[in-house]
């Protein structure tokens, strides 16, 4: 799945060299892999390594940041969270205000305020993927016990030209879900192995999280679902009314600002968002992500079962558009938006370096 991505942005942006580029992309991917993996030198050596990838990517996707303009570009993620933003704090309806490229946002409430303070202080909400990078690097921190793991699984991210692509676009796709995965990582770790934070907040973020996008449901159910069908009544109650008052608060802040009804219904992020795949293909999906969350016995069954369906529920519908309107028109002329693989990346990688960099006769994932 790694290098079923990055392939198809490597031939897409390749031009006229894509198949070039692809063949050395394997041969240095294929290499590099077997050499860091035999490769065994001091940890002090693999620190260092970490801290400066870290620094340097952050830095490079600043002055890529910086570097490149918005407008420019046939991408308009980061255009439609601006727009969105300068109308809430101009007190406007954030949802049929046009961007750059005509289009109208169908980001979430919870993705534009999370966009707001990188805007209000940069003045571009480009950046916030360089300090959501920054999140990706405490997760992977975090999540690995020695640092020769977290360099691998840093360096699988940071030479992905899937993502090096979502930091030149300034498209917030895959940081919204190294935000998931991060959460999948915090809420494993706090509260289902070891309780140390409450239900209701777990509650609260879970409301949080399914309001940046609709298809984060499917990692929130993989994580979740288990844990509440195990719990008691009492519990469900008080999980279920805490979301449900936090999903309400938040929808009437942002579609109080809405003119009228007919503005409301006609234009909202769920309306868009729910017509990119039929509904009871995206209904199989979340029931499929429950079913799974049964099956749930470790972290690394989390990252696999999340990585996996994500890209199921992009590839289903990719290869459908093949079969219809054929290769070229499906990726050369983008009537498939190829960044949606993006998704499942941060679960893919992170597994990759779950399966390939732990040892399974000393360290549990």
């Amino acid at each position: 799945m790694y290098m079923m991505v990055n392939s198809l942005f490597i031939i897409k942006y390749g031009e006229s060299h894509g198949l070039l580029f692809l063949i050395g992309y394997w041969i240095i991917i294929s290499g590099a892999g077997v050499c860091y993996l035999r490769l065994s030198v001091q940890e002090k050596f693999y620190q260092w390594c970490f801290s400066s990838a870290t620094a340097v990517f952050f830095i490079f996707s600043l002055y890529l940041n910086h570097k490149v303009d918005g407008y420019s570009l046939n991408v308009d993620r980061w255009s439609a969270m601006e727009t969105g933003i300068e109308a809430v704090l101009d007190g406007k309806y954030p949802y049929d205000i046009p961007d750059h490229m005509g289009q109208e946002s169908s980001n979430l409430p919870v993705l534009i305020l999370l966009g707001m303070p990188v805007y209000l202080l940069f003045g571009s909400v480009g950046y916030l993927q360089s300090f959501i990078f920054l999140l990706f690097s405490y997760t992977v921190f975090v999540l690995f016990r020695t640092y020769r793991q977290r360099l691998g699984v840093l360096l699988l991210f940071v030479i992905s030209p899937a993502y090096v692509w979502e930091i030149y676009v300034k498209s917030d796709l895959a940081s919204n879900f190294i935000i998931v995965a991060g959460f999948s990582g915090l809420v494993w770790n706090r509260f289902l192995a070891r309780p140390k934070i409450r239900p209701e907040s777990v509650s609260v973020l879970t409301a949080l999280l399914l309001l940046t996008r609709l298809s984060s449901v499917i990692p929130a159910g993989i994580l979740l679902f288990r844990k509440f069908y195990l719990s008691s009544a009492g519990e469900k109650l008080r999980f279920v009314s805490v979301f449900l008052v936090t999903i309400s608060v938040i929808l009437y802040l942002f579609f109080s600002l809405s003119p009228d009804l007919h503005t409301l219904l006609k234009h909202n992020p769920f309306f868009i968002q729910g017509t990119k795949q039929p509904l009871w293909l995206s209904v199989s999906y979340i029931i499929l992500a429950f079913l799974l969350s049964l099956r749930i016995r470790s972290l690394y069954d989390v990252f696999l079962f999340s990585g996996i369906l994500l890209f199921i529920c992009v590839f289903i519908p990719f290869i459908l558009c093949l079969a219809e309107y054929g290769y070229r028109a499906t990726v050369a002329d983008s009537f498939f938006d190829i960044s949606f693989f993006n998704m499942s990346m941060p679960f893919i990688v992170i597994t990759l370096g779950m399966v390939f960099l732990i040892n399974p006769d000393k360290e549990k994932s």
